[in-house]
């Protein structure tokens, strides 16, 4: 199963290198010359390609934590630095919103706010590769959560295609051998069954859709789907490796700049299409 992520991932850099023109991480400088930000710049579209959300219009949201309760629970996973007043930070507030209105008990993981340690270090690589030792301290409560949690999502703004790296890291550190998957005489088995797991990313390469496979808006919409039929296989092996279910992803590659006169506006829009998504994801494809 190891070797099958490696080949999936593999599958993932080889597609993403082999579509023929420029894309462009969410949060990739679009300029070899960056102005230093001052007080002075209107925008810090300015600067960087990263969309801030003005304070008047950003979504705020309170998990609800898990209880002993039979209701569904939702695990987000964020790994974004600026959580609090990214668009990023707009998707997940918002998705935390649709899933307590749902009536779902919501916990969210901020893992930069938590200050989380992404890296394998000699003292716990063997217990995530192979299961040896006693779990990390830091550890015990995140394997707690997705324990209880009936799906986790990760979020995390596009950065080089793929899960920035406290993201990956938790990934690495948290779905551990003999918590997440173990050895039987067929193979390695997925211990998680009964969960999904989704993710959320704001991205900024095309402009060709929101949501994923299928979900271009008539503008490349080919090498939309190829991009986003990369991201099922990795996700869909992830998945499995886990023992768990891939519930699908949401990439917004429709980014509105907080210049434009109709920002407000289109925030609401975007805020819609994600429901949308969520409810066909989650809801409408049992």
């Amino acid at each position: 199963m190891e070797l099958s992520m490696v080949k999936s991932t593999t599958l993932l850099l080889s597609i993403l290198s082999a579509i023929s023109f420029s894309v462009h991480a969410a949060d990739a400088v679009s300029s070899a010359s960056i102005p230093k930000p001052t007080t002075e710049n209107k925008s810090i579209d300015a600067i960087t390609s990263a969309t801030i959300v003005p304070e008047s219009l950003r979504v705020t949201a309170i998990s609800t934590g898990f209880t002993d309760s039979k209701a569904k629970k939702v695990l987000f996973v964020v790994g974004d630095p600026r959580f609090e007043s990214s668009l990023e930070g707009f998707l997940v507030n918002s998705a935390i919103n649709f899933f307590k209105q749902k009536g779902y008990e919501v916990e969210v993981r901020d893992l930069y706010k938590l200050k989380f340690n992404p890296v394998l270090s000699p003292e716990t690589f063997y217990h995530a590769k192979d299961g040896f030792g006693p779990t990390p301290q830091d550890i015990v409560p995140e394997q707690k959560f997705v324990s209880q949690a009936d799906y986790i999502i990760f979020c995390y703004p596009n950065w080089h295609d793929s899960p920035n790296a406290i993201t990956k890291g938790y990934m690495e550190r948290v779905f551990s051998k003999q918590f997440a998957y173990k050895d039987t005489p067929k193979g390695l088995e997925g211990m998680l069954k009964g969960k999904g797991i989704y993710t959320i990313m704001n991205a900024g390469w095309l402009g060709g859709g929101q949501g994923t496979v299928g979900d271009g808006i008539g503008k490349l919409d080919k090498v939309w789907d190829k991009y986003l039929n990369a991201y099922k296989v990795v996700d869909d092996d992830t998945a499995v490796f886990w023992g768990a279910t891939n519930i699908g992803r949401f990439v917004n590659d429709q980014s509105p700049k907080n210049t434009d006169p109709e920002y407000k506006k289109q925030l609401e829009i975007l805020a819609k299409v994600l429901e949308a998504r969520l409810n066909r994801d989650f809801f409408n494809n049992k």
